[in-house]
């Protein structure tokens, strides 16, 4: 962009319009920051003021509402307690389930693997003695001599 002198004229005409509303709006907020920090110290004293009426008026019943409060707490963890118990017991019945699982496949794997060997062989044999027989019906003479 070319900087013209209508360029330049638009801008500082922008620029006096905006330096004093950005101005105006830091001091304002430079006040207010000011205002805040000097009502700090008059803000504690209330604040003191009114936990020692706090404090005055009411320490029994405020120890008593704890101690409910306690109280409703200690059944509430005892509960929780009771629960963690219940869950745990049922956490052993399923890890013994699980173990006499793995028990079960550790010792049926070895038969399991037997029978598919057995099936496979005999599956194999009658395979052989269907080959067998078909060959005979093609060629009698062919099959008689390959049978041992």
């Amino acid at each position: 962009m070319e900087l013209t002198t209508e360029v330049a004229v638009v801008m500082f005409a922008a620029s006096n319009v905006v330096v004093p509303i950005l101005n105006g709006l830091f001091s304002r907020r430079q006040a207010k920051h000011e205002a805040a920090v000097e009502q700090v110290p008059v803000l504690e004293q209330r604040l003191k003021a009114l936990e020692k009426e706090r404090v005055d008026a009411g320490q029994v019943p405020l120890l008593v509402q704890q101690m409910g409060a306690v109280a409703a707490d200690v059944k509430d963890i005892k509960a929780d307690l009771r629960r963690v118990g219940e869950h745990e017991s049922a956490l052993r019945l399923v890890d013994l389930r699980l173990k006499a699982l793995e028990t079960w496949q550790a010792e049926a794997r070895p038969q399991l693997a037997r029978a598919a060997h057995d099936s496979h062989t005999l599956m194999g044999e009658r395979n052989a003695l269907r080959h067998q027989h078909t060959a005979s019906l093609v060629d009698p003479q062919k099959a008689a001599r390959s049978t041992p």
